[in-house]
């Protein structure tokens, strides 16, 4: 009941007083003023009493946010009146005060005071006990004698955004028990308009395309502001959950996955009529959505946090994609800027010791540039899976005993062992620095350019994994050095590589029943230059050497890349050389892309920092578990055993 009478407003920046002292990080402001009545609120104002906050702070537990922004983590808190925020009513309003903290939220807020870009402030409430005048013309007079609860007392950049649903309700009902009596004239014909909870301006009208949904006829319009709604409402409900630190109430639960089911049939709905009016079409390197003047621009869009001005409708029609496919994977965000892996992905249904439930998705439009392009694997023909929700298992085997019989013999069984790979999102962090002067650019050539740099960042870091020698964990997937380089039982001094070498590595996955499908090496440009530099021969006088001129080797193609691990082997010295069967990796991916856009930490270099937060896991679909002889480990879990056998090689 309470999130559902929870209530936000903007104290207008010349009440607030927003300042930041000259030397400290002290931030201090009005959150609530009394006494002075509110602009108009949607046919109503509104003042408040000084004896509503009486009793209230004690028993609140106030979070100090920026913009009233949970997702982007908190800068203080009161909690019964004691914590890092100090809340003090005066006879002016209820001042709050806190010391800004040493991380990039507080350096933003630091930052946007005293530039002056940040004036105003916002509070969330409840209401124990109110007294309305909506009589009164022309508008309503709504008197706050008591507040219930007081939620957040935050920093602004906008004035815009408050939440009178609670208030505008409570007026329509009065008046509706109470309506004018006939022959009088209302002094305002035009009808109170239908609130929306929102951060941002609203969006471009779109073209009304009536469309039949439970019976009712909705624009294209309706329907998406009835998504909108759907999801704020669980959004609410996560963050209240969130910040009480507690499990969801089965009323919660409940309410959430209606609002799901009612996002997804919105959804049918939405895609249809949009691609009627040619929407969501990729134009080029930008993303078209709807309508907008302008198609979505990731340069654009940095450019706007950069400058502390309001995100490009387009690009808030973006980030809404974004995080819906974040709330899918079940996993939370705190970035500035959200987008989907793709425009629209269907979502792939995890099941949990079930083999065979999965499925692949198909009919997708990737924001950025394919990121099987910028990997090696892609060449070598890896498995892609994208769109994932939650932990997925996927079943595999290892091989099978199949017999010829008689027309009436009894069938036996084909000694296929079946197995499963459970794959789990692990967030893959990868930093980049951006000129100001780059990022001014506007054409196509620059956003491409900008585009596939992020995609390689992402790509960069996701092969030197898997091509790494790391132990797998519960944070990163393992690399296929590792079981050469520090495995207990396998570990191996690098060696220089022979024709008997290759055909070990060869005969190792034919022996496994894997030597089918996409064969092929992969290395570093140093292990392809040991690779050439060898002769076949046994005295090293064929002329033949161990990696042809068209880099093949044996008849196997030699892919390179430089994630390909330099420091293979126990001895830490060798190049890392990897034979396989490259279908069976496979490379999982959940959510999209969480970006983060830091202009500060290197503005002395006229540079902006950029923090891409992504979601993947890496496993050979027919990896194996640690075997155990009477409670202890005789063999290490290998994620890329049977299809894959490694080498560290060196020159001498």
């Amino acid at each position: 009941m309470e999130m559902e009478n929870r209530e936000i407003r903007i104290t207008p920046n010349e009440d607030s007083e927003v300042r930041a002292a000259a030397d400290s990080r002290k931030i201090e402001g009005y959150g609530i003023v009394f006494n002075k009545e509110s602009r108009d609120l949607g046919g109503f104002k509104e003042v408040i009493l000084p004896e509503a906050i009486e009793g209230v702070l004690e028993k609140s537990d106030v979070l100090a946010l920026l913009n009233h922004d949970i997702s982007k983590g908190v800068l203080a808190r009161s909690t019964n009146g004691k914590g890092t925020m100090d809340l003090k009513p005066d006879k002016k309003g209820v001042k709050y005060g806190f010391e800004a903290p040493n991380f990039d939220l507080g350096n933003e807020l630091i930052e946007g005071v005293r530039r002056g870009d940040i004036k105003g402030s916002s509070f969330a409430f409840t209401v124990a006990e109110e007294e309305w005048d909506y009589k009164r013309k022309p508008t309503a007079l709504r008197t706050i004698k008591k507040f219930d609860q007081i939620y957040d007392m935050s920093p602004c950049y906008h004035e815009a955004y408050q939440d009178t649903t609670v208030a505008i309700r409570c007026l329509e009902e009065l008046k509706k028990d109470n309506p004018e009596p006939e022959g009088i004239k209302p002094e305002i014909d035009t009808p109170i308009p239908e609130p929306i909870i929102r951060s941002e301006p609203e969006p471009l009208v779109e073209p009304k395309i009536n469309i039949n949904i439970k019976n009712k006829k909705m624009t294209l319009e309706e329907l998406k502001e009835k998504r909108a709604k759907a999801l704020e409402e669980n959004d609410k409900i996560y963050e209240a959950k969130t910040a009480e630190n507690r499990t969801m109430t089965d009323k919660e639960e409940a309410q959430t996955s209606a609002n799901n089911q009612l996002v997804k049939e919105l959804d049918l709905q939405i895609e249809t009529e949009s691609r009627k009016l040619g929407k969501g079409i990729v134009v080029g390197p930008y993303i078209k959505i709807g309508k907008d003047p302008e198609p979505f621009s990731l340069m654009a869009a940095i450019r706007a946090k950069c400058e502390q001005r309001e995100m490009p409708s387009a690009a808030r029609d973006m980030f809404v994609h974004g995080r819906e496919s974040f709330r899918r994977a079940g996993i939370s965000t705190s970035g500035d800027i959200i987008l989907p892996f793709e425009l629209r992905s269907d979502e792939l249904v995890a099941g949990t010791q079930y083999l065979g439930k999965e499925f692949v998705p198909e009919d997708k439009k990737p924001i950025l540039p394919p990121l099987m392009n910028q990997l090696v694997f892609g060449q070598a023909g890896a498995t892609f899976l994208t769109g994932l929700t939650g932990d997925v298992s996927v079943p595999s085997f290892s091989n099978a005993t199949i017999e010829w019989k008689g027309e009436i013999t009894a069938a036996v069984t084909a000694g296929i062992t079946t197995n499963e790979v459970t794959f789990s999102p692990k967030k893959l962090t990868a930093f980049m620095e951006v000129s100001k002067l780059f990022l001014i650019q506007s054409g196509p050539a620059a956003e491409r350019m900008l585009l596939d740099i992020l995609a390689a960042a992402t790509a960069r870091k996701l092969e030197s994994t898997i091509l790494g020698v790391v132990v797998g964990s519960a944070t990163q997937p393992q690399g296929m050095g590792y079981k050469i380089t520090t495995g207990t039982d396998t570990k191996a001094n690098s060696v220089v590589p022979t024709y008997a070498t290759l055909v070990g590595l060869e005969s190792s996955v034919d022996a496994a029943n894997a030597a089918v499908g996409n064969l092929a090496y992969i290395t570093n440009a140093g292990g392809r230059g040991i690779l050439k530099s060898i002769d076949k021969g046994v005295n090293n006088d064929t002329g033949d050497m161990l990696c042809s001129e068209s880099n093949m080797v044996n008849g196997y193609k030699l892919l390179v890349t430089n994630g390909a691990s330099a420091v293979a082997g126990d001895d830490d010295t060798g190049d890392l050389l990897v034979f396989g069967n490259w279908k069976d990796l496979c490379i999982a991916q959940w959510g999209g892309y969480d970006i983060t856009v830091d202009p500060y930490t290197a503005a002395k270099n006229g540079m902006v920092v950029i923090t891409i937060n992504s979601y993947f896991d890496a496993k050979g679909l027919r990896g194996t578990a640690a075997t155990d002889v009477h409670g202890s480990v005789t063999t290490a879990a290998d994620d890329y055993a049977i299809s894959f056998a490694s080498k560290a090689i060196k020159i001498s």
